[in-house]
C-alpha cells in the first residue's frame, strides 16, 4: 500500500531550517555589447549532480532506469537559463578515448614519493595521466543519453572532439571569443578552469550560488593571478587526473614557492635557494616530473576547433521533445510546468441549496456505478503536499517555482456521479449535509475517493461515518506504478490523463471518478484487481484505526531503560 508519508520531507525541512540561512548573492553580470557566450563543462555538471543525488536518494523509473542525474543536471540546466538568460550556449564534452596527454605522460614511468616516516624519497611507478579514475558507474552511463537528448530538446549543441579534453575545446573556444571581444562565461566548478580567467574571460559555478570567477576572486580563491596558476597546479599535483607534481610541496607550499619565484621554470631554477629541506630535495630530484605536470595541467587553447556562434545561438527549448523526454523519464514536476493550466472541458460544476439536490446527484449514480467523493481538507493537504515536496526539491537541488498552498478549509464535501458534473456540499448547508452523511454511511452505496485512509480520518473529526468505499485511485496508482514517489491526485491525473488540475473541490470529485473507471480497468488488465480487494482495500480501515489509536509507551521501562545507559 501507499500511505502518504511527509516524513522524510518533513525532516529535510527541519534540518535545513535549523541552519542559519546563507544570504545568495546575485550574479555579477559583466556587460559587453556583442553579447555574452556560456561554454558549459558538461562531464563536470554531469558527475556533480550524479553524486549529489547519490547522498539523498535514489530515483528510477517504474521500469528501473536510473534518473536522478538527469533530473539533476536538467535543473541545472533550467536554472543556468532562468538565471543568465545567455545569448549563445553551448555543452562540451569529453570523448571517451586517448587525448594528448595520455601520450605526454606515457614519457613518465617513475615518480618520487616522500616518505613521512622515513624522512626520504621513494621511487614508485607512475600508471598513467588519470589512471587513479574509476570506471563511470553503470547507472550513470545509462542516463547520459538521456542527458543528450535534454539539452537537444533545449536546442543547446553539444560540442566534442576526438583526442581532447572538454577543458582543451573550451579553452580554445573562449580565446577565438574574447579575440573578437566576446564576454566568456565558463561554466565550470573544476579549478583548472580558473588558469583561462582575463579581462574577457570569466568561471561561472552556479553551485557556488552562482560564483563568478575573475582575476581578483581567482587570487583569493588560489593565492596567485589567473596567469599562475598552472605552476602552482604543476607543484601540488592533482591526485584525480593522477598529474604527479612536486612530491611533498602540497597547496600552501605550491602558492609560497610560485609567488616567490614567479613561475615553475624560475622555482626549479632557484631551487637550491629553497631553505625547506623537503621542497628543496622534492624540486631538485623532480624536475622532469613537474616540468611534464605543468604541460598535463595546461589547457590546450589551440584545439583545431572552430567558434561557430550561429549554431551556438540559444533559442527557445522543443516543448514537444521536453514533454516526451520528461514523460518517458517520469518527472512529474517539471512535465507540469510544460503544461499550461487546464479546465476539465464541457464540465458542470455547481453548489448544494439543499437537501433535494444531493438526492438528486445519488439518484444519477448508474447502476453498478460509484459515487465519486473529494473531502476539502484532504485535497487542500494534498496540495500543501505538492508545495512542500517543490520547496524540498528547491533545498535540496534547485530552486523550482511553487505556487502557495491554500490554507485548511472547513471540510466541504464534493460528490459526482458522472465524468463532467460534480456538486459542492458545503458545511454550512446543514440539510445537504445530513443527508449527504447518510448517503455516506450507506455501505450498499458504492464509493470512490482518492486516498482512502484519510478521508477516514478527516470525515472522523467530521463525525461522519464513510462506507462502501469501492474504488481508491491512489490504491490503485500505487499497485500498477509503486516506483512513483508520489500517487496524489493532482499527478496520477497528470500521469494518466495529461491533465493539469485547477485545484477546485469539483474538480477533485470528477477526476476521482473518472481516474477509478480508467485505472479499475488497468488493474484488471494487470491482474492485480484480487491483490486489491482482499488485501489493500481491506487493509485500509485497520490501517486508519491503528494511527487513531496511536502507540502506547511504557514510560517506567523507557525510564528504567534510560537509567542503565
Amino acid at each position: 500500500m501507499s500511505p502518504r508519508s511527509k516524513g522524510s520531507v518533513l525532516a529535510r525541512k527541519i534540518a535545513a531550517e535549523a541552519q542559519a540561512p546563507k544570504p545568495v548573492p546575485q550574479p555579477r553580470l559583466a556587460s559587453s555589447d556583442k553579447g555574452r557566450i556560456f561554454l558549459m563543462d558538461s562531464m563536470s555538471f554531469i558527475f556533480r549532480a550524479y553524486h549529489a543525488m547519490a547522498r539523498q536518494r535514489g530515483m528510477s523509473t517504474k521500469t528501473g532506469l536510473p534518473t536522478a542525474a538527469t533530473y539533476v543536471f536538467v535543473n541545472m540546466l533550467r536554472k543556468l537559463r532562468d538565471d543568465f538568460s545567455p545569448e549563445y550556449l553551448a555543452a562540451v564534452f569529453d570523448v571517451a578515448a586517448p587525448t594528448f596527454r595520455d601520450q605526454q605522460a606515457e614519457a613518465i614511468t617513475s615518480v618520487r614519493r616522500f616518505d613521512l616516516k622515513t624522512q626520504t624519497f621513494q621511487e614508485v611507478a607512475y600508471h598513467g595521466y588519470k589512471a587513479n579514475r574509476t570506471e563511470m558507474p553503470g547507472d550513470l552511463v545509462q542516463q547520459l543519453p538521456y542527458i543528450r537528448r535534454a539539452l537537444e530538446a533545449y536546442r543547446i549543441p553539444i560540442l566534442e572532439l576526438q583526442g581532447y579534453e572538454a577543458d582543451d575545446v573550451i579553452g580554445t573556444l573562449a580565446h577565438q571569443a574574447a579575440l573578437q571581444s566576446y564576454l566568456v562565461y565558463v561554466v565550470s566548478s573544476d579549478k583548472d578552469m580558473l588558469q583561462l580567467v582575463n579581462d574577457k574571460v570569466l568561471v561561472l559555478n552556479p553551485p557556488k550560488d552562482n560564483l563568478i570567477c575573475d582575476a581578483d576572486k581567482v587570487e583569493e580563491i588560489l593565492g596567485v593571478r589567473p596567469e599562475r596558476v598552472v605552476d602552482v597546479m604543476a607543484l601540488r599535483g592533482d591526485t584525480i587526473d593522477n598529474i604527479p607534481g612536486a612530491p611533498g610541496i602540497g597547496d600552501k607550499g605550491s602558492v609560497e614557492l610560485i609567488k616567490r619565484f614567479g613561475t615553475v621554470e624560475q622555482t626549479l631554477d632557484h631551487a637550491a635557494e629553497v631553505e625547506r629541506k623537503t621542497y628543496r630535495e622534492s624540486l631538485q630530484n623532480n624536475r622532469d616530473v613537474v616540468l611534464l605536470s605543468k604541460k598535463l595541467a595546461t589547457i590546450d587553447s589551440n584545439v583545431p576547433v572552430e567558434l561557430d556562434l550561429g549554431a551556438m545561438k540559444a533559442g527557445e527549448p522543443d516543448l514537444d521533445a521536453l514533454r516526451e523526454l520528461f514523460t518517458e523519464l517520469e518527472f512529474t514536476s517539471l512535465l507540469k510546468e510544460l503544461l499550461p493550466v487546464v479546465q476539465v472541458s464541457e464540465a458542470h460544476y455547481s453548489e448544494a441549496k439543499s437537501a433535494s439536490d444531493v438526492e438528486a446527484v445519488l439518484k444519477a449514480v448508474p447502476s453498478g456505478g460509484s459515487l465519486a467523493l473529494a473531502v476539502e481538507a484532504e485535497l487542500a493537504a494534498d496540495l500543501e503536499a505538492e508545495a512542500d515536496e517543490q520547496e524540498e526539491d528547491g533545498d535540496s537541488l534547485l530552486p523550482l517555482t511553487a505556487a502557495p498552498a491554500p490554507a485548511p478549509s472547513a471540510g466541504n464535501i464534493a460528490i459526482s456521479a458522472a465524468p463532467g458534473e460534480a456538486l459542492t456540499v458545503s458545511s454550512a448547508e446543514q440539510a445537504a449535509r445530513v443527508r449527504l452523511a447518510e448517503a455516506l454511511a450507506d455501505g450498499s452505496l458504492s464509493k470512490s475517493i482518492h486516498d482512502y485512509k484519510s478521508a477516514i480520518h478527516v470525515l472522523g473529526r467530521q463525525d461522519t461515518e464513510l462506507r462502501g468505499v469501492q474504488h481508491d485511485p491512489m490504491l490503485y496508482s500505487y499497485l500498477l506504478d509503486p516506483t512513483y514517489t508520489s500517487h496524489r491526485l493532482p499527478d496520477v491525473a497528470l500521469r494518466r490523463f495529461n491533465l493539469k488540475l485547477g485545484g477546485t473541490l469539483p474538480e477533485a470529485a470528477d477526476i476521482t471518478g473518472r481516474l477509478a473507471t480508467a485505472l479499475r480497468h488497468d488493474v484488471e488488465d494487470a491482474g492485480l484487481l484480487k491483490v486489491y480487494e482482499d488485501v489493500d482495500l481491506p487493509l485500509v480501515p485497520v490501517l486508519a484505526r491503528m494511527e487513531a489509536a496511536g502507540v502506547k509507551i511504557d514510560r517506567g521501562a523507557l525510564a528504567a531503560m534510560s537509567s542503565c545507559v
